[in-house]
């Protein structure tokens, strides 16, 4: 009698790894950096909360100890605004244009370390937020229909004599 083969069963495609207070900071810099404010015809709290969904998925097959220095770099983003706008508040309560001039003075930093944690966090998001085919047609990427090689051509040869 053969027994039937085991198949492998991994947490890594179940796991979660941004806490409550993690998804809302995501959340903060997501309506921040992408201005979901504005109108695309869709939900825009609903989008938000799948795109929080989309980076906990992005980050969590990674290493633990990646997984650990992102959370630690979520935890300096939150708690920069004592030292970067002067507040007293965590980001994700901040207004827009705190968090806006926070995040513009973590970029502009001469403390590198700050600048990496922002640009670190703006590279995976902005990676994440493009996946969306929607996001990608509204700054006008034709998508599958892309044909640059054809429009080359085409110019080339109205361009030659």
């Amino acid at each position: 009698m053969i027994a039937a083969p085991r198949l492998a069963r991994t947490r890594d495609f179940a796991r979660t790894t941004l806490t409550r207070r993690h998804r809302a900071l995501v959340r903060g810099f997501a309506e921040t950096l992408f201005a979901w404010d504005a109108p695309r015809g869709t939900d825009s709290a609903a989008r938000l909360d799948a795109f929080v969904d989309d980076v906990d998925r992005f980050i969590s097959p990674a290493s633990k100890t990646l997984r650990f220095g992102l959370l630690a770099m979520l935890d300096v983003v939150r708690l920069a605004p004592l030292f970067l706008v002067g507040r007293l508040a965590v980001f994700e309560d901040l207004a827009i244009a705190d968090r806006t001039r926070m995040l513009e003075r973590m970029e502009a930093s001469r403390f590198a370390p700050l600048c990496l944690v922002f640009v670190a966090f703006k590279t995976l998001m902005t990676i994440a937020y493009y996946e969306e085919p929607s996001e990608l047609a509204a700054i006008g990427y034709p998508g599958a229909a892309r044909e640059r090689y054809k429009r080359v051509a085409t110019l080339r040869a109205q361009a030659s004599p």
